[in-house]
């Protein structure tokens, strides 16, 4: 794996920062499927003061094999979306390449993409049964982050808004809509007195405090897993100190959800009428067209710090209450 002191793309980020890029317009029929797309994603947030490291696994799937086509031309290579003036590469790595990877040899930097090259993905499967992965630990600073994309810090709490084009302000990723990802495993770590609450999609699958704590610092963890594929725009995490209502709906087959609504700790007697809404949505989905909720838990965040009014993330949605 290569791990510099120096990012991997801070010569490009100084560039833009420097020249920050003029908007492009995006025309759908410049619109062509990738080569290669991600099909399964594990990542592991580490919230400090003042910096947050996030690394990603991500196993790559060739378009052509996956929908049985012939070669849909493009780039011979993962494309992957990321802002290189907020996101600091500091490594990267191929399963199965030993060796550590060569900047424009095995992959390339440019500005908003870093593309891992075909030959590179080809000679990593070739010694990993055949299993394209690609590693990468970026670290961003959510404090820094005024845009409201991407994950910040608003107030006392840390969210996310990925949609549209957020996700690349988090980490490199293909971050476009018909990129459809499982999201395996995502773990969040942050200091447990400041955040004890730590949310993401899917359902909870364990959480627990930190061995080895720095400083007497005493750190907790939550693991979430989403096993529905999903766009990288729909993907939430939140962090904070807030309180909860905790209620149930029971589906059409039978299966009890639980419902969490989550708010700043003076705001949570004011929940139940939007708890009794979700459960009136629920119902009505199912009656009206035979959908029923496939996750074990619904989560909502309803606060006064979240800036974009309201984000329907699978299975945690946000929203403001101001």
């Amino acid at each position: 794996s290569t791990m510099t002191s120096t990012p991997l793309n801070a010569a490009l980020a100084a560039e833009t920062k420097a020249n920050p890029p003029k908007p492009v317009e995006v025309v759908r029929l410049e619109y062509a499927p990738l080569k290669y797309v991600v099909s399964k994603v594990s990542l592991d947030f580490k919230l400090y003061t003042g910096r947050t490291l996030v690394e990603s696994v991500l196993t790559v799937t060739d378009y052509d094999l996956q929908k049985g086509e012939s070669d849909v031309g493009g780039e011979d290579g993962l494309v992957l979306d990321g802002e290189e003036a907020t996101v600091k590469l500091l490594e990267l790595s191929v399963d199965g390449c030993e060796v550590a990877l060569v900047a424009d040899v095995d992959y390339i930097l440019k500005p908003g993409k870093l593309i891992i090259k075909g030959d590179t993905l080809r000679r990593g499967a070739s010694s990993n049964e055949t299993v394209m992965v690609v590693r990468t630990t970026v670290e961003i600073v959510p404090e820094d982050n005024t845009q409201l994309s991407g994950l910040y810090k608003s107030g006392d709490m840390y969210c996310t808004q990925c949609e549209a084009e957020g996700f690349r302000r988090i980490t490199y990723y293909p971050d476009r809509p018909d990129v459809m990802a499982t999201f395996e495993q995502v773990r969040v770590e942050a200091n447990a007195k400041d955040f004890p609450v730590l949310l993401s999609n899917g359902n909870l699958v364990k959480e627990g405090t930190c061995e080895g704590d720095t400083n007497g610092d005493t750190r907790k963890f939550a693991v979430w897993s989403d096993p529905f594929p999903k766009p990288s725009y729909l993907f939430a995490l939140v962090a904070g100190d807030l309180g909860c209502l905790e209620d149930s709906f029971t589906t059409m087959s039978g299966r009890n959800v639980a419902l969490r609504f989550y708010s700043e700790h003076k705001n949570v007697s004011k929940l139940s009428y939007a708890v009794e809404s979700l459960k009136r949505a629920m119902k009505w989905d199912e009656d009206t067209f035979g959908l029923e909720y496939d996750l074990d838990l619904f989560n909502v965040v309803a606060v006064e710090s979240f800036n974009m009014g309201a984000m329907e993330n699978k299975s945690l949605n946000v929203f403001n209450t101001s």
